[in-house]
C-alpha cells in the first residue's frame, strides 16, 4: 500500500520551502506595501511646455475611438503643443472618417506582412513622423478605448519637467463593475498601479507599464535605434529595456486615464495568451543600447526579474499538493480503508483552502489599497474574492493553449471593445 504519510510530509516540506523562499524575497514587497499607504508627492507646474506626438493604434476601433478623441479635444494643455496620429490599416476602416471629423491625423499602415502587433504600428508611424521633420520632444501612447482626464497631458508634462524620461499616470477603468471578469481584471491592474508602480517609482525610479497612458522621450527611442519593442507585449519589453539601461521612469497617480476591461472569457483568454508569452519572451535582446546616468541598480533588476515568480512558485506547489492528494484520496476510497481516505482527503482539502485563501488574500490586499478609486461595493468585493483564483487559472490555460497552438502565441489578435461606460464618476464627467 501507499505510504500516505510520507507523501503528505514531502509536500508539507515543499510548501514550507516555497513559503520560506517567498518570504525571503519579499523585502521589496514589504517596502512597496508600506509605500502604498503614503501620499505621492505632487509636482509643481512645469515651466517648459514640451511638444508631444500622441500615437493611437486603432485598427477597426470605430466603436470606441470617439471617446479618446473627444477627451483629447478637451485637454487643457495648449493644442499647439501636441499632435494626434491615429494609426489604422485601411482607408475603408470607419475609424478613418471619425478621426478626420475631429481634425486629427490618420496614418494608414503600409507594411503589414507578419507585422500586425501594436509595436510594429508604433514603429511604422514613428518612422513616418521622422520623415516629416517634425520636432517632438516625446511620444505619448494611448489605446483607442482609452479616455483621458482633461489635465492628463499637463500633469505628465509636469513629470517630464522633473527630468523623467518615461512617465505614466493612473490606469482607471470604464467598466470595472460590469461583471466578474472586468472586476478581477481591474483589481489586478489596480494592484500594479498602487503597489508595484508606486513602489518601483519610489525606490528605483521605475514603473510598470501596463498597456498605454505613458510618454517616452524621443531621445530614448532614437538612441534605441527606433521603436524596437514590437512583440506581443511592447509595454513589458519597454519596461525591461528601461531597467537594463537605467531609463528614468515615474508613476504619477494624479494623472488619470481610463481603460476598458474585457467582459467575456473569450477576450480575457486572448489577452492572457498575449501577456503570458510576452512575459516569457527572451529579453536578452534588450540589453544592448545606451546607458543613462549611473550604472543600473542591480537590486532593481533582480526584483523586476523575479517579479511574480516567488508567489507563483508557492501557488504551483500548493496546486500540485492538492491534485496529488486528491487522486490519492480517490485511490484510498477504492482500494484502502475509509479512515485512510478521510485522512488523505482532509489534507487535500486543507491544501485547496490554502490555495484558495492565498488568492482571496491577494485580492483583498489590492482592493484595500485602492478602493477609494475602484469604489467596489461589498457585493462586488465578495464576487472578486470568490472568482479571483479562476481569473488566474486562465493564465495557466492560456500558456497551455498558446504552447499547443503556435499561431495563437505568435499573432496579435484584436480584442473587441464595446465602448460601454459603467464608471459613474466618468459618466458624470
Amino acid at each position: 500500500m501507499i505510504d500516505y504519510e510520507f507523501v503528505v510530509n514531502c509536500f508539507d516540506i515543499a510548501i514550507v520551502c516555497a513559503l520560506i523562499i517567498f518570504l525571503l524575497l519579499s523585502l521589496p514587497l514589504i517596502l512597496y506595501f508600506i509605500e502604498a499607504f503614503n501620499k505621492s508627492p505632487r509636482f509643481p507646474r512645469g515651466k517648459k511646455l514640451y511638444k508631444y506626438a500622441i500615437l493611437i493604434p486603432a485598427r477597426n476601433e470605430d466603436k470606441v475611438i470617439t471617446h479618446i478623441l473627444e477627451s483629447l479635444k478637451k485637454q487643457t494643455y495648449p493644442k499647439e503643443y501636441f499632435d494626434v496620429y491615429v494609426i489604422i490599416e485601411s482607408k475603408d476602416d470607419p475609424t478613418f472618417n471619425i478621426t478626420k471629423k475631429f481634425g486629427y491625423n490618420v496614418y494608414i499602415r503600409k507594411d503589414l506582412i507578419n507585422k500586425r502587433t501594436k509595436g510594429f504600428a508604433l514603429k511604422e508611424v514613428i518612422e513616418y513622423i521622422n520623415g516629416l521633420n517634425k520636432n517632438y520632444d516625446a511620444y505619448m501612447i494611448f489605446d483607442a478605448d482609452n479616455i483621458v482626464s482633461e489635465d492628463y497631458i499637463y500633469l505628465l508634462n509636469d513629470v517630464k519637467n522633473k527630468g523623467y524620461q518615461i512617465g505614466v499616470g493612473y490606469r482607471n477603468f470604464t467598466n470595472s463593475t460590469e461583471n466578474w471578469i472586468s472586476a478581477c481584471s481591474a483589481t489586478l491592474f489596480s494592484f500594479m498601479n498602487q503597489f508595484t508602480s508606486k513602489g518601483r517609482s519610489k525606490f528605483f525610479n521605475k514603473a510598470t507599464l501596463t498597456g498605454t497612458g505613458y510618454y517616452i522621450d524621443k531621445k530614448v527611442v532614437d538612441d534605441a535605434g527606433g521603436w524596437i519593442w514590437t512583440g506581443l507585449t511592447e509595454d513589458v519589453a519597454l519596461t525591461t529595456y528601461s531597467y537594463y539601461h537605467n531609463v528614468k521612469m515615474h508613476y504619477y497617480p494624479y494623472a488619470m486615464y481610463y481603460d476598458e476591461q474585457p467582459t467575456t472569457f473569450k477576450y480575457m483568454h486572448r489577452q492572457h495568451i498575449r501577456w503570458v508569452f510576452g512575459f516569457v519572451e527572451n529579453k536578452s535582446k534588450y540589453k544592448k543600447g545606451v546607458m543613462y546616468g549611473k550604472k543600473t541598480r542591480r537590486l532593481g533588476i533582480i526584483e523586476y526579474s523575479l517579479a511574480v515568480w516567488p508567489f507563483a512558485t508557492f501557488v504551483i506547489v500548493e496546486f500540485l499538493a492538492f491534485i496529488t492528494l486528491f487522486f490519492l484520496f480517490i485511490f484510498a476510497c477504492i482500494f484502502d480503508t475509509w479512515d485512510a481516505a478521510l485522512w488523505v482527503g482532509g489534507h487535500a482539502l486543507f491544501n485547496l483552502l490554502c490555495l484558495y485563501g492565498s488568492f482571496i488574500f491577494a485580492s483583498l490586499i489590492a482592493i484595500g489599497l485602492d478602493n477609494k478609486n475602484l469604489k467596489f461595493k461589498p457585493k462586488t468585493i465578495f464576487k472578486i474574492c470568490f472568482t479571483y483564483i479562476f481569473f488566474f487559472i486562465d493564465f495557466a490555460l492560456a500558456f497551455i493553449d498558446g504552447f499547443i497552438h503556435k499561431k495563437k502565441r505568435k499573432n496579435w489578435v484584436k480584442i473587441e471593445h464595446s465602448g460601454n461606460v459603467t464608471n459613474k464618476d466618468l459618466k458624470k464627467k
